[in-house]
């Protein structure tokens, strides 16, 4: 027995979603059996990039049953039964987190469509649900709405059930092994995470490192990783054995330890950067406040910017921020955080926990170390700096990390 899922989803922060959708149709290899096709209120706003591409609205689902008024019947229709969706994960992880949140823990064996076409029809340009409709003639008359979306998956599924027979491959019963494997080794990894933030060290059973990653979720970027079909991704799945985390204060001390340990241990599913910076933000500051302006290394030539940054996106994202900091500060406290870095200055940003601060030492005009302090605590004087600072490499990439955080306010000044 299969039930075919399709689900919308509020939009938001991952984990914080809502389901404001579903449409589920229990089918037993040959025909619908039942279903349930129903808007949920989503106790939240939905976004407007949801509305847009769906065209469901908060209007719409004011008077919408909440979700624990269709939990009995979700429980109903996939009882003994395998979710099938497209992109399942996703389907997959909105039911678990809503049953979490009304205390239940909601499991069942999931078949993803995607993986499946990629083995039964390669080759194909696309295998999102749209490119594939047109590529194989399968008609959808509401696309992005949950029922037009199922409707268009079942399609799908019974094409490829039948590619599958036609090559007498079991692939069906074999990709549910693999999730019920990948899913135990992912609840299994996550269990042991005491940590969100920080550093995470996936080793094989032998204790080699086999991938280094900095993340303020590392939930979630465990998440992707075992969600991931790229090749690289599915030999990791299969190698790793445990997880290993330290938890840092900040994205600049974890860049900071990343960097460094990936030069020395050399993973093999970690791809090292390659560290060009591509933009920089450039100060005019014959202007109050001082203006700013992104532009291409490559077209600015000789000139000297004021931060670099690798993408125009991560350059835009730093504007807007001076943009929003320049609007409530004087003019001579703005050149302030434009201002070269004084010799012998401390920075401070969020710490560990929230009893912490993380504070960067800089010297000489360059970033070379940090230390932890408790907020209770006065903060060390000279002489005691020295023993509690953890020292790092002087590099030009650290302070431009330095600068942004300035920038965005994560990072303040410690005033003497």
């Amino acid at each position: 027995m299969f039930c075919i899922i399709d689900i919308e989803s509020s939009g938001g922060p991952f984990g914080k979603e809502a389901m404001i959708e579903i449409a589920a149709f229990r089918y037993d290899g040959e025909e619908i059996v039942d279903q349930l096709i129903s808007l949920v209120h989503p106790h939240r706003g939905v976004q407007p990039y949801v509305s847009k591409m769906t065209g469901i609205t908060d209007k719409m689902l004011l008077r919408a049953p909440r979700f624990h008024e269709v939990a009995k019947r979700l429980v109903e229709i996939t009882e003994d039964a395998v979710i099938v969706g497209h992109n399942v994960e996703f389907d997959y992880r909105m039911l678990r987190q809503e049953f979490s949140r009304l205390g239940y823990t909601f499991e069942r064996k999931t078949l993803d469509t995607i993986k499946l076409a990629q083995e039964l029809i390669p080759n194909l340009k696309s295998y999102g649900l749209d490119k594939m409709c047109d590529e194989l003639g399968l008609s959808r008359t509401n696309k992005h709405r949950a029922e037009s979306d199922a409707r268009a998956t079942l399609e799908l599924f019974e094409i490829l059930r039948e590619k599958d027979r036609q090559k007498g491959i079991s692939s069906f019963e074999q990709s549910i092994l693999e999730n019920d494997y990948l899913k135990d080794k992912i609840n299994d990894l996550q269990r042991s995470i005491k940590h969100n933030r920080g550093l995470f060290y996936l080793h094989d059973r032998h204790g080699k490192l086999l991938y280094l990653g900095a993340s303020d979720n590392i939930k979630a970027s465990i998440n992707r990783l075992f969600l991931s079909s790229s090749v690289k991704s599915l030999k990791l799945q299969e190698e790793v054995h445990n997880l290993k985390i330290e938890a840092v204060g900040n994205w600049l001390i974890a860049k900071v330890k990343r960097e460094s340990e990936l030069k020395e241990a050399k993973p093999p599913f970690n791809t090292l950067s390659s560290g060009k910076e591509k933009y920089g933000i450039f100060a005019d500051k014959r202007e109050t406040p001082p203006r700013l302006s992104l532009v291409s290394l490559e077209e600015a030539g000789k000139k000297k910017p004021w931060l670099t940054v690798s993408n125009l996106k991560a350059g835009e994202r730093a504007l807007r921020m001076y943009q929003r900091i320049a609007r409530g500060k004087k003019g001579e406290e703005v050149r302030d955080i434009l201002a070269d870095f004084p010799d012998n200055t401390l920075f401070k940003g969020r710490g560990r926990n929230s009893a912490e601060h993380t504070v960067f030492v800089v010297r000489e005009g360059a970033l070379c170390g940090y230390f932890y302090y408790k907020l209770n605590d006065q903060l060390a004087h000279a002489d005691r700096i020295e023993k509690l600072m953890t020292p790092i490499d002087r590099e030009e990439s650290y302070n431009q990390a330095l600068r942004l955080g300035i920038l965005t306010g994560e990072f303040i000044l410690v005033k003497n």
